[in-house]
């Protein structure tokens, strides 16, 4: 019995080392699991290298679109709470019609940017949680 109580100790210790860290990768997931979670959002694809899904077009119908993540990249900040900003670049198509993003405007329908989701867009890592906050 006490075998198997240093076994179970060692591993609750090395689970409590395995939380989740920052990374670039993390990111663009969470960025993808932004954009499914979105009221609408219906048959979401991740093959790695876009995005696709049918969603809200901001004109009450819905659109086929489709994501091209172009970077997904983290810089360091000067806050505890918050020591990562995520920084996601992309281009969005609507029915394969390129959505374009004029100086800090973009042409996304709201419910996306309501998301925190956007052709350029930040997410604060969350230390508490160990998450990205969008």
């Amino acid at each position: 019995m006490p075998r198997l109580l240093s076994i179970f100790g060692i591993g609750v210790l090395w689970l409590a080392g395995c939380t989740v860290q920052p990374g670039e990768v993390n990111l663009r997931n969470s960025f993808a699991a932004q954009i499914a979670a979105i009221d609408g959002v219906a048959d979401f694809e991740d093959n790695g290298a876009e995005l696709t899904f049918t969603g809200p077009d901001g004109q009450d119908g819905t659109s086929n679109w489709r994501v091209e993540i172009s970077s997904a990249t983290l810089e360091p900040q000067a806050d505890n709470r918050a020591p990562y900003a995520g920084h996601i670049v992309s281009s969005w198509y609507r029915n394969s019609e390129l959505i374009d993003f004029v100086g800090t405007i973009s042409g996304l329908p709201q419910t996306y940017l309501d998301a925190g989701v956007a052709q350029e867009c930040y997410a604060l890592w969350d230390t508490t949680a160990n998450t990205w906050d969008w």
